[in-house]
């Protein structure tokens, strides 16, 4: 029953932190009522993004020494200090950055490792079964938390009052779940030995995932943080653009699931090089199609699954190579891409759109980047291949 417990609550405590992904729906609002810049809206989000894999890195190493379910109290904690601290701002950028970028970064940097490790650690046999569950929920978040977003500011609250309201819930939950999670005991089938993190850091392996995630993510953080944003410049109507936010947050939960199962047939490679393709395309495709309602929430879905895939196939991976047990060490080093694409990905789109006045060449520069990715990884596959021809 425990593992079971352990499983449920890590998702649903990956569902509160995952809302982050419908940063686009706050970003909006922050620049309609209190006048940021895009560019502005974006470090936010990209903070967030950047600190919690590195809040990961010095978890990780506290994994043996703490019961898990203390990094999910000190999780709640945090998450709630956070969005209180941005709520009582007036508006303030620095102290926004401050509270939902910094705290809540860390936040979120406690929440993901101990909902990511402490679950597969009772599954060591399910590897890409329960990581896809665990990377999923965090995927799902922004559905939850685009629709209350919705009802709350539609019944004429503000974004300061959203932010408290959201503050104070997600972070009970946080601190109440955790109660449900449950530590396995010097059990694992997983007789790789640890590794050192510095000895991983050198390797091709560390090269390759490192690379990958980061073109991978930047790509889809880049999208993610402004899709509202570029849906408001082809005129999409409102309701479309909060209902896309929870498309996309659906569809990557999904592929995050689905990719997860195809790399149990394909392999790692194949399948990183057809998701990040099947990203880019999709990204193009905003640029290449007439938008509509229909045509834009059907993007934001395929996006979104593709997305999805880099969450579940890095991780997977990682563990696959050096272990369950090594995951809490080392996957939070791979994820140092995907901190740094949190950065320049957001950064990135919201500064070519102050500069240009559309996100036409934005999302050029998104679908490349995932474009670069595949081929990586369609290289990758190709010498593999060659490899085990020659054995």
């Amino acid at each position: 029953m425990k593992k079971f417990l352990t499983v449920i609550a890590s998702f649903i405590i990956m569902l509160c932190i995952g809302g982050v992904y419908a940063w686009s729906i706050i970003a909006a609002e922050l620049i309609e009522k209190y006048k940021f810049s895009a560019s502005q809206s974006q470090l936010i989000f990209g903070t967030v993004i950047a600190i919690f894999p590195v809040t990961m890195i010095f978890v990780g190493q506290l994994g043996n020494k703490i019961k898990h379910r203390y990094f999910g109290y000190i999780s709640g904690l945090l998450f709630l200090l956070g969005y209180l601290i941005a709520s009582y701002s007036q508006g303030n950028f620095i102290i926004i950055l401050i509270g939902i970028g910094v705290i809540t970064g860390i936040a979120t940097g406690f929440g993901y490792w101990v909902s990511l490790t402490s679950p597969v650690q009772w599954f060591p046999e399910k590897k890409g079964l329960i990581t896809g569950i665990a990377a999923a929920g965090f995927g799902l978040g922004a559905v939850f938390m685009s629709e209350i977003s919705e009802i709350i500011l539609n019944k004429g609250y503000n974004i300061l009052q959203l932010l408290k309201i959201v503050g104070i819930t997600y972070g009970l939950i946080i601190i109440t779940l955790s109660n449900f999670i449950y530590q396995i005991q010097n059990k694992t089938n997983d007789r790789i030995e640890p590794v050192n993190a510095s000895y991983f850091i050198r390797s091709k392996i560390f090269r390759k995932l490192f690379s990958g995630i980061f073109l991978g993510t930047f790509a889809g953080l880049l999208i993610i943080g402004s899709l509202r944003i570029i849906g408001g410049q082809y005129d999409i109507s409102n309701n479309i653009l909060v209902l896309s936010v929870a498309i996309f947050a659906i569809a990557n939960f999904l592929g995050r699931l689905i990719w997860g199962f195809f790399s149990d047939h394909l392999g790692a490679s194949l399948s990183i090089f057809l998701a990040l393709l099947f990203q880019s395309i999709s990204i193009i495709s905003l640029n290449i199609f007439t938008l509509s309602d229909v045509s834009y929430s059907f993007l934001a879905f395929l996006i979104g699954f593709g997305f999805g895939g880099n969450f579940v196939l890095f991780a997977k991976e990682t563990a696959q190579e050096f272990g369950v047990k090594n995951l809490g060490i080392i996957y939070p080093y791979v994820l140092i891409g995907y901190a740094i694409a949190g950065i320049a990905g957001p950064i990135s789109g919201g500064f070519l759109y102050d500069f240009s006045g559309s996100f036409s060449y934005a999302i050029f520069l998104a679908g490349f980047m995932s474009l670069m990715g595949s081929l990586l990884f369609l290289n990758q596959f190709i010498r593999s291949r060659k490899n085990e021809q020659f054995k």
